[in-house]
């Protein structure tokens, strides 16, 4: 008797596995980016509580697909202006939920200057955000985060923005900010 419910029991085993594991992706919080470093998947976190519900928080996105050449300029300086951009990511993107407008982007600040192209990449990317009208928050890694510090440095960093706001119609990377990012792209 034993002998024939072995496969029965094998079966019902693998059903309640595979229930479980079901379960455990629809009612659990979204999966962190498996790319992201363990500083990284703590900011993230944090940062997701500090935006709030209005906004969504997306990890490691190239920023060939945050900026997008002039129309104005032609194929081959579309492609020169591009080109930059090209393998390089911000580590956060904040969209707004409503219509997925960039709102701002994220760096952690999580390297030492080994190399002076690592501070040039830096710099690259603070003018070229200021350039482009896109405000950048910059935070240093840290092993616990203040969520009431990160929350004003969020609100101080897209208010001030609009202030000082550039002139984007022109700038000297012949790039402009794409209106709303798409995970999909």
């Amino acid at each position: 008797m034993i002998e024939q419910s072995w496969p029965y029991l094998l079966a019902v085993s693998c059903l309640s596995a595979l229930v479980f594991i079901v379960f455990k992706k629809r009612s659990g919080k979204q999966q962190l980016d498996p790319r992201l470093s363990q500083k990284e998947r703590m900011f993230t976190s944090i940062l997701e509580k500090a935006v709030g519900e209005g906004f969504r928080v997306v990890c490691k996105v190239p920023m060939d697909a945050v900026f997008d050449a002039e129309t104005t300029l032609s194929e081959r300086a579309q492609r020169k202006a591009v080109k930059p951009l090209l393998g390089l990511q911000f580590d956060y993107i904040v969209c707004a939920q409503s219509n997925d407008a960039i709102i701002c982007a994220v760096e952690l600040d999580d390297h030492i200057y080994h190399k002076a192209r690592d501070k040039q990449q830096d710099l690259f990317i603070e003018e070229l955000c200021y350039e482009t009208g896109l405000p950048l928050l910059r935070v240093a890694p840290q092993n616990g985060y203040n969520l009431v510090e990160i929350i004003e440095r969020f609100e101080h960093t897209i208010s001030a923005f609009g202030l000082e706001k550039p002139n984007v119609e022109c700038n000297k990377f012949g790039l402009k900010l794409i209106k709303a990012y798409s995970s999909k792209q």
